[in-house]
C-alpha cells in the first residue's frame, strides 16, 4: 500500500488500473459513527512482479474536524478486487486478451443510504471520482 500514488503519474514500465466502485465500510476514529460507501476508489500501479495500491479514504460527516478513514472490505469483495487485478496484469504484461465483461463487479454488501458525499471523499477532493 502506498498513499503517495497518483493517477496517471507512472514510473517508466509501470501500468495503472483503477477500481472505481468498490463497496466498503467505514468507522470514524473520533465519534465511532459507521457508514458504507459503494464509491470507494482503489488505484493500482503495476510492474513486473510488483503491484502497489492506494485506497482512497473518506471522512466522517458528523465530526467538526474529521480525519480521513480507511475502509474495511468484505472477503468476497477482496477476492473480486484481486481477481480483477490479476486479469489486468495478464492483459498488460502477458498480452492475454480481456473484455470489460471479464471483470467482476465489486458487490454492495451493506445498505448504502443517500448519494455519494463528495465533500468528505478523498478521491473527489483529488479529482479521481
Amino acid at each position: 500500500e502506498d498513499d503517495s500514488l497518483e493517477v496517471h503519474s507512472l514510473k517508466p514500465g509501470w501500468k495503472e488500473f483503477m477500481e472505481r466502485n468498490a463497496s466498503g465500510r467505514f468507522q470514524c476514529s473520533q465519534c465511532f459513527y459507521k457508514w458504507s460507501s459503494a464509491k470507494v476508489h482503489i488505484l493500482f500501479h503495476m510492474c513486473w512482479g510488483m503491484a502497489w495500491m492506494r485506497i482512497f479514504r473518506q471522512a466522517c460527516r458528523r465530526c467538526q474536524d474529521p480525519q480521513l478513514e480507511e475502509p474495511d472490505f468484505s472477503l468476497e469483495n477482496v477476492e473480486r478486487l484481486l481477481h480483477n487485478l490479476v486479469l489486468k496484469i495478464l492483459e498488460d504484461f502477458y498480452g492475454v486478451p480481456m473484455q470489460p465483461s471479464d471483470l467482476q463487479e465489486v458487490v454492495v454488501d451493506t445498505p448504502v443510504a443517500g448519494p455519494h458525499d463528495r465533500s468528505h471523499c478523498e478521491g473527489c477532493q483529488l479529482g479521481v471520482c
